[in-house]
């Protein structure tokens, strides 16, 4: 029976550099060859994880936007997805709007934001493509920006006021503030435990490794949980062991040693 390794990339798969270490490739090449099914598991945008799972050399399975999405970039198909309501983007959009604060929506492999882009991913949100938007099927909102007090209130509101879901946000040392907003259905555990189902596979053969807060509800359903050693302190609390951080290769060590 083959294994599912759920592995996070920021801070866990990744260097802090943003590299992945030839030892770690090699290392999921080694389960890979043992028919186990490597997956990224992240809060980026599908685009993003994929690129990641392809330089990491792991599987054709994607779980991304903090598991609102599985995508099988084999047959281009959605195994899985969540999406936010119509009716709470216009909300989360309102605010960003009268509060001057940059937004973006997630949606299939394209991020829709106000103010600017950055990337070729990225489609200018106005006015004239808002319809389009709130018609479409949003995995993600991201609010993003320098004052952190306008970004920590809006945070405030979205979780008391709106009762939706975060499960992710930046660290108070970040230089540019911000959270991201998924269905009250997604959280990566969700999204692992739909993709065992798809794939036939117990759960007891189900491995996770991460370092933040949004990767202990995949810790709660793993069979072993893993978690580097520069992780939160909540992730550290949750995982079953704790291993070499990110820049020590971590993950191949763990991989390596105890598979």
């Amino acid at each position: 029976m083959s294994y599912i390794i759920a592995i996070d990339s920021d801070g866990t798969l990744r260097r802090t550099n943003g590299e992945i270490s030839e030892y770690t490739k090699e290392a999921i090449a080694k389960q890979i060859k043992k028919n186990n099914i490597v997956v990224i598991c992240t809060a980026r945008p599908r685009y993003h994880t994929l690129k990641i799972s392809n330089e990491a050399g792991a599987s054709n399975y994607l779980i991304s936007s903090n598991g609102s999405e599985i995508f099988d970039s084999e047959s281009g198909k959605i195994i899985w997805a969540t999406y936010l309501k119509s009716a709470d983007c216009q909300k989360l959009y309102d605010y960003a709007k009268n509060n001057n604060i940059r937004i973006m929506f997630v949606l299939e492999n394209t991020e829709y934001a106000t103010h600017f882009v950055r990337n070729d991913n990225q489609i200018l949100l106005t006015e004239e493509n808002l319809t389009q938007v709130l018609e479409g099927k949003v995995k993600q909102a991201m609010i993003i920006g320098k004052e952190k007090e306008k970004i920590i209130q809006f945070k405030n509101i979205v979780q008391k006021e709106y009762k939706m879901s975060i499960l992710d946000s930046s660290k108070k040392y970040s230089s540019e503030i911000w959270f991201s907003v998924v269905s009250n259905d997604a959280s990566k555990g969700r999204a692992l435990l739909k993709l065992a189902e798809y794939l036939k596979i117990s759960l007891s053969n189900i491995i996770a490794i991460g370092n933040d807060n949004n990767d202990i509800s995949m810790f709660k359903i793993a069979k072993i949980s893993a978690a580097v050693s520069n992780g939160t302190e909540e992730a550290l609390k949750n995982a079953d062991v704790i291993i070499k951080s990110n820049d020590e290769d971590g993950v191949a060590v763990f991989l390596e040693e105890m598979l």
